[in-house]
């Protein structure tokens, strides 16, 4: 929703082509999510299978977040716009901070299953 909203694809201080790119990652998202169902309610994989898979696309859409935060120096990257959304909890970054909770929630129910 936030990936969506005034602050990045519809920020007219980003240039067109980042918020092509949030766009685009945000329908990435979008289908890893819709397959990770797909696999856990419907797939004739097997039980064991799908929750492996979708475990594996879910460290992939949030580990890359990630490691992308501690690869942004490499190409200057910053993890919030100055007229993005603001930090948290006394300079927490709400990226940050949101990423690694469903990271971790996604690491708590696997290891639950």
């Amino acid at each position: 929703i936030v990936d969506l909203s005034r602050t990045h694809a519809t920020n007219v201080t980003w240039v067109s082509h980042a918020r092509f790119h949030v766009v685009w990652q945000v329908m990435i998202m979008l289908g890893v999510g819709l397959l990770s169902l797909y696999l856990l309610w419907f797939s004739p994989i097997g039980q064991d299978h799908a929750i492996n898979l979708s475990f594996i696309l879910g460290l992939i859409v949030l580990g890359s977040f990630i490691i992308n935060v501690a690869a942004k120096k490499l190409y200057a990257g910053t993890l919030s716009d100055p007229n993005g959304v603001p930090p948290i909890f006394k300079n927490v970054d709400a990226n940050l901070f949101f990423f690694s909770l469903a990271l971790g929630i996604l690491v708590t129910g696997y290891i639950l299953v």
